[in-house]
C-alpha cells in the first residue's frame, strides 16, 4: 500500500477503527498490536488508551503476521485464545465474530479460520489458542512464515462461507484491502 492502512479513512472513519468495533463487542481484554518503531506509535498510543485496549510491541522484526500471532498469543493466559484481526478488514461485523468464537468455544480448536466466498483462508480473521504457540515458535525457528502452514500441525476448524453467508453483508465481511486500487474501490 505504501502507506500505514490502518488510518485510511472509510466512511469517515479509519480502518482501525472500524475493526476495533467490531472486536470489542466480543473481546474482553482488546490489543493493538504494532511494531517499536512505527512512526505512528503516539496516534496508536492514544487510540489504545481511549479505547481501553493494550499497545504492545511485536516481539518480533520482519517476521510477518505469524510474529504478531506470537506476540499476541504470548500476552494471553494460560489456556485462553486471541481473536486476531488485521487492521486492514474494514466491513467486520460483532456478529461475524461471535459466530467464528462460539465455533471455536464449542468445538475446542487450536485454531478457527475462516474461508471467504472465493474460498481463501483468512488467517487475520481468525482465533488462536495458545496451545498454537509451540508450533508457531518452530515455524518461526524454521523461518516458514505462512500462517496457512499451521493449519495442518493444529487441532484447526475452517468455518466456510456458507456457514456464515447467511449474515448481513456476508460477502464484504473478509474484504481486505491490500492495495490503492482495493482501496479506491471501496472508497468510491
Amino acid at each position: 500500500m505504501g502507506a500505514d492502512k490502518a488510518w485510511l479513512d472509510i466512511g469517515g472513519r479509519p480502518m482501525i477503527e472500524r475493526v476495533l468495533d467490531a472486536a470489542e463487542k466480543i473481546s474482553p481484554r482488546p490489543a493493538i498490536i504494532i511494531h517499536a518503531e512505527n512512526p505512528k506509535s503516539e496516534r496508536y498510543r492514544l487510540l489504545a488508551e481511549g479505547r481501553g485496549a493494550d499497545l504492545i510491541f511485536d516481539l518480533h522484526d520482519h517476521r510477518g503476521p505469524l510474529g504478531g500471532i506470537d506476540t499476541a498469543l504470548k500476552n494471553c493466559l494460560a489456556g485462553e485464545a486471541a481473536l486476531i484481526l488485521a487492521c486492514d478488514l474494514p466491513f467486520m461485523t460483532p456478529e461475524f465474530l461471535a459466530l467464528i468464537a462460539r465455533v471455536h468455544l464449542s468445538e475446542g480448536n487450536d485454531l478457527t479460520i475462516p474461508v471467504d466466498r472465493n474460498g481463501r483462508l483468512q488467517a487475520l480473521a481468525a482465533i488462536y489458542s495458545n496451545s498454537c504457540l509451540p508450533q508457531i515458535e518452530k515455524m518461526l525457528a524454521e523461518d516458514i512464515l505462512k500462517v496457512a502452514r499451521l493449519c495442518p500441525l493444529v487441532r484447526s476448524r475452517r468455518v466456510e462461507f456458507s456457514e456464515f453467508s447467511h449474515l448481513p453483508n456476508a460477502g464484504s465481511l473478509l474484504t481486505n484491502v491490500n492495495s490503492p486500487e482495493d482501496y479506491s474501490a471501496i472508497s468510491a
